[in-house]
């Protein structure tokens, strides 16, 4: 969009802030109990694999709302996920020459 509308602006691309065990910082954490955040640790993983249908494999029993490769600069493989009731999102840069 900011090269569509002829802004003179940069985009930087920095790594997500993940806690030591890898899911990404949010303060919809809290919301999990114990089990609900081992189980949302399925989705840096599954992302990880930086395959859309790996990682939609790997996520096999969480309730996926999307799995898919975004076009940016550079394309990331995003994923929003429900752990109970909480509502997860994540990405990764697929393009690491870019990042």
């Amino acid at each position: 969009m900011v090269r569509d509308l002829d802004h003179e602006v940069q985009i930087r691309v920095v790594p997500t802030v993940r806690d030591a065990d890898g899911l990404a910082l949010s303060s919809r954490n809290a919301y999990l109990s114990p089990a609900e955040r081992e189980l949302a640790l399925t989705l840096p993983r599954a992302l990880a694999t930086k395959d859309p249908a790996q990682a939609r494999a790997r996520l096999n029993g969480l309730d996926i709302d999307y799995v898919e490769v975004a076009d940016f600069e550079p394309r990331v493989l995003a994923a929003a996920v429900r752990v109970g009731k909480t509502r997860l999102i994540d990405n990764v840069v697929l393009d690491k020459e870019k990042a």
